[in-house]
């Protein structure tokens, strides 16, 4: 039987309640439990709405740059784990210092919005009507869908419509980290209720994360099977590339954040500040702070040989 309409829902039940559940999903609605009510309160005359609307939205932005922090120290301590706070809800922790010692998380958002390109064509259906689809997805929801109300989560629809439509350059760390959120969401529905992060799939167990990254690497990962009816064939296959490619990176990069100079790096002097926790854990370069000039043996022509026959 076909939902309901009227002139206060001009859109299908279906489809608003497919917006809220993708809102809990990605950790957005979460947020909005801790967000002041006067954020969310219908304004007194018209005239103040679009002013409300504002307050709203930068109250957002900061907030999705948190959430994204908060999936990538999940992202860090699933592939490095040490004696931290994201390693312990995972269970899984080491005592050697890990990936979140060595701000791993921000190295993964720095290099996500300085270096890897997310196409328009394949984000703006992904993170629009794509997102109706993705909430819409037959799993058990959890009552975390219904618990900021109806009227937060309708207010948040509309500023998330605004920063994912109409923002210039929406950091691509910022997608990525909803794409993971909505996936582990959906396949460990659990990862809603669990307290702690605002990131769904960084209250996951190690596990479960593994999971995640095994349906990213499927030959059809879940939020590619949900859009494909959206955006065609073509599109989707586009999709799945890309999201092959980054589930590869996320698995890939946390190295180059753990073991290279970055976390003790100073930009500003161009000099390291410390010695830095992968050197320590590799025995690199034993009681030095500063890297050699280069090596006596590479000087030159190796044993002074200047050809070769045959």
């Amino acid at each position: 039987m076909p939902a309901p309409t009227s002139d206060n829902h001009p859109r299908p039940i279906e489809t608003d309640w497919g917006r809220r559940a993708f809102l809990a999903r990605a950790g957005v609605l979460g947020l909005a439990a801790a967000a002041p009510p006067a954020l969310f309160a219908a304004p007194a005359r018209a005239a103040t709405t679009d002013d409300a609307l504002e307050a709203l939205l930068a109250w957002l932005r900061p907030q999705l740059q948190r959430l994204s922090a908060d999936t990538f120290g999940g992202v860090a301590a699933f592939c490095y784990p040490g004696p931290d706070a994201f390693s312990l809800r995972q269970l899984e922790v080491r005592r050697e210092a890990g990936g979140i010692a060595t701000r791993t998380p921000q190295f993964l958002m720095d290099t996500l919005d300085g270096y890897i390109p997310l196409p328009d064509s394949i984000v703006i259906p992904l993170l629009t009507d794509g997102t109706r689809q993705l909430g819409a997805l037959p799993r058990p929801l959890p009552y975390v869908v219904t618990r900021a109300g109806l009227r937060r989560a309708q207010r948040l629809d509309e500023a998330l419509t605004i920063v994912l439509e109409n923002d210039e350059h929406l950091p691509a760390s910022i997608v990525v980290a909803l794409l993971l959120n909505v996936t582990a969401a959906v396949l460990v529905p659990a990862s809603l209720l669990r307290l702690g992060f605002n990131s769904p799939f960084a209250r996951l167990r190690y596990a479960e994360k593994a999971r995640v990254f095994a349906d990213l690497e499927s030959d059809e990962p879940t939020v590619v099977k949900v859009l494909r009816p959206i955006v065609g064939d073509f599109l989707a296959d586009e999709l799945r590339g890309l999201v092959h490619y980054l589930a590869m990176a996320l698995l890939a990069l946390p190295s180059d954040g753990m073991y290279s100079e970055q976390s003790a790096y100073d930009r500003a002097t161009k000099r390291l500040v410390r010695r830095p926790i992968g050197w320590d854990q590799t025995n690199y370069l034993p009681g030095r702070t500063t890297p050699p000039d280069g090596h006596a043996e590479l000087l030159g022509y190796y044993q002074g040989r200047t050809e070769v026959e045959g």
